[in-house]
Formats: C-alpha cells, structure tokens, sequence
C-alpha cells in the first residue's frame, strides 16, 4: 500500500500520486496533527497553498528523509516550533531546485547589498526564492537580476523596507489612544515655543513624549510622518534636557517646539 501525505487516502503500489490531491504518494502512512509533538511541543503552520504539487512532494520527501514529525492539512503544513529551522532550510532547498537558472546572456541589473546587515540581505534573498525570480550574488555581494524582472525587484525591496520602517516604532500602548497623545505634544509644544520655562508644559511634554515612543504606527499614519514626528519629538526632548545654551539661550528649544507644533498641526 501507498498513501497521499495530504488527505492519507491509501492507493495500491503501483498508484505514484493521489487522485484527489494530485500530490504523490508515499509507502507509509502520513502523521495526523494531532500526532505531531508531545503534549508540551508548540505547534506552527506553514501555508503552501501557491506551491505545485510537485513542490509539496519535494518537500515531503525532504521532510521524511529527516525524519520530522509533520502533517499536512489539505496545502498546510503542520510541524513542531523546534523544529522550524530545519523546516525553513529543506524549504529552500524545494524552491531553490525550482529557481530558474540565472542567464548571464540577458542583460542585467545590478543591486549593492553591503549597506545592507545579513538579516535583511537574508530576508531579500528570502523573498527573490518565493518568487520564483532567478538571481546571483557576485563576488563583492551584489545581487544580478534580469532587467526584465527590475520592476518586480523594486517592489520587493519596497515591501521589505517599509516592513523594516514599521517595525522600528513602538511595540504598541494598549489602552492609550494615539490622537490623544499627539494632542498633548501638540499643545505642550505650543506652550513651549512661547515659553520653555512653562513648567506644566514640560510635564505635559514629557508624559506624553514617553507614550508616542512607545506607540507601534496607528491606522491611518504614514510612516514618513511618524518618523519625522519622533525625530521631532527626541529634538525637543534633548533641547530641554541640554537646557538654555550660554548665548543663546532658549533659542534651540523654542525652535525644536516650533517645528513639533508645525509638523502635528495638520492632524489637530
């Protein structure tokens, strides 16, 4: 007997795939997912719901040749969390024997990824495999693509940067809405562009410059303007911990409060 590692339904020997998952079959019988780890094992699903059958069964084989506790529900993978590393590697190893071969013939475009820390360089490669978009790495570390497949690269690296700008905010301030802090360093900035000796404004100030670090990016704010907020925010925080300069006295502060006022205007 032979078995479909997706659904499990058994097939007589000479039977290479399933009729009903179009995936092939293997000589034992699949994990169920309740089956995968002990009672103490944390549980992940991948979802492979665009990779061809001939993908999945790639990366079946790979995972039984392993030996990994797994199951599949319908495109779904099911494994232990311990156990991720080793299932992102065989991962790669399915997409990179499916990448087209890279032609040198083509004309090309060059990327410089040294700018770039391995984390990122990892996450673009990363995304160029799941894509199915052939590439090479030359000896300085940059990244060749086809130039037809430039617009398709652009975007990628869009996606991946503004993920990257995303997760440099806050981790999040439940119970603290995010217009109201910003209505306090509003209005504390405009005080303390007429007066920075104004004592309650610099405690207003500061509560609520200590709130907006913490906020991850609301719905409905662009990140170039959260950013420039913060920048905003830490320039009129460090003027008035520096405190009033010998000859120009307040004069850093007033015009760090100025800008934060200007900058949040449009949003009060």
């Amino acid at each position: 007997m032979v078995w479909c590692f997706q659904c499990g339904a058994p097939y007589d020997d000479d039977v290479s795939e399933c009729a009903e998952c179009g995936v092939a079959t293997f000589p034992t019988q699949p994990q169920q997912p309740e089956e995968v780890g002990g009672p103490d094992d944390e549980q992940l699903a991948y979802e492979f719901h665009e990779w061809s059958y001939d993908a999945r069964s790639r990366l079946e084989a790979a995972l039984r040749a392993q030996e990994l506790e797994h199951a599949w529900l319908g495109p779904t993978l099911i494994m232990c969390e311990r156990d991720e590393e080793v299932v992102d590697q065989a991962v790669e190893a399915v997409l990179r024997e499916q990448l087209p071969k890279f032609d040198k013939s083509l004309p090309a475009v060059v990327y410089e990824l040294r700018d770039f820390d391995d984390a990122h360089k990892a996450n673009v490669l990363s995304e160029l495999l799941s894509e199915g978009i052939a590439h090479e790495v030359d000896y300085a570390g940059n990244l060749e693509v086809a130039e037809a497949d430039e617009e398709a690269v652009d975007a990628l690296f869009d996606r991946l940067s503004s993920a990257v700008s995303e997760r440099q905010f806050g981790p999040g301030l439940p119970g603290v809405e995010p217009y109201q802090v910003l209505e306090a360093l509003f209005f504390s900035a405009d005080r303390l562009h007429r007066n920075t000796s104004d004592s309650k404004a610099v405690e207003d100030f500061a509560l609520a410059h200590e709130q907006v670090v913490q906020l991850s990016l609301p719905w409905g704010y662009e990140p170039d303007f959260w950013r420039a907020m913060l920048e905003a925010a830490d320039s009129l925080r460090e003027a008035l911990v520096a405190g009033p300069d010998p000859v120009e006295g307040d004069a850093a502060a007033e015009q760090a409060a100025g800008a934060l006022r200007e900058l949040l205007r449009r949003y009060m």
